[in-house]
């Protein structure tokens, strides 16, 4: 995934440019939008005023509830919140003052253009991909296998705890009896489970999911 911005006068000079690489498990396109405005305001000096026209209504609607409302952990749950926190985090350090302005998508706007042309062109450049902390501002960083956690926390630690009850049913005698854990296709196995109700590791409590487990046991199941 990419991301660029450019940066101009009130004049229409263009003062500077700047596309990169930024690693993503989930890309989307407002991610690169939401990272365009962090690494452009990561660029400005203490108690700047910045006007930011993009063509992205959603990047505009999300500034008003997660940067210019108060902060709510609510905002924890959402993707893209270590972002957010670091655009946040900026804006309150350097005194900043920025403006969100909205241009037609697709329209015929010559910067808005030049910025997806960057964008464009960093896919085949050679420069290095950028590591995830390397632009987080964040005072708190929740990190796995030394990664930014960088979406629902909520979801990513119920599929940690998925992934665990997983390894612990593909332990059971009744597959590593069979032959090695190669020979079996895990990931079609935990589609299938994942669809009976109950199954999931944060309904483990419930009565169903001991019943299945008891009746898997007991060889009382079709082989997945």
């Amino acid at each position: 995934m990419t991301s660029a911005w450019i940066a101009f006068d009130n004049d229409g000079l263009i003062l500077e440019s700047s596309s990169m690489h930024l690693p993503s498990c989930f890309p989307s396109a407002l991610r690169s939008e939401i990272s365009a405005v962090l690494l452009g305001i990561s660029a400005l000096s203490h108690d700047s005023l910045i006007s930011i026209y993009t063509d992205c209504s959603q990047l505009i609607s999300l500034w008003t509830r997660f940067v210019d409302a108060p902060f709510s952990p609510k905002l924890l749950r959402e993707p893209n919140h270590l972002l957010w926190l670091s655009i946040r985090q900026l804006i309150m350090d350097r005194n900043l003052n920025v403006d969100l302005i909205k241009v037609p998508a697709h329209g015929d706007d010559i910067y808005n253009i030049q910025a997806d042309s960057l964008a464009k062109d960093a896919h085949s450049s050679l420069q290095p991909t950028a590591l995830p902390s390397a632009f987080c501002y964040a005072l708190c960083l929740l990190t796995f296998n030394s990664l930014p956690i960088d979406v629902n926390i909520h979801h990513f630690l119920r599929s940690i705890a998925d992934a665990r009850a997983l390894l612990s049913f593909c332990s059971l005698a009744r597959f590593t009896a069979l032959g090695p854990p190669l020979l079996f296709d895990w990931a079609g196995i935990y589609f299938c489970l994942s669809q009976i109700k109950g199954f999931a590791s944060h309904k483990n409590g419930r009565p169903e999911f001991w019943i299945f487990r008891i009746k898997l046991l007991l060889d009382m199941l079709p082989t997945l």
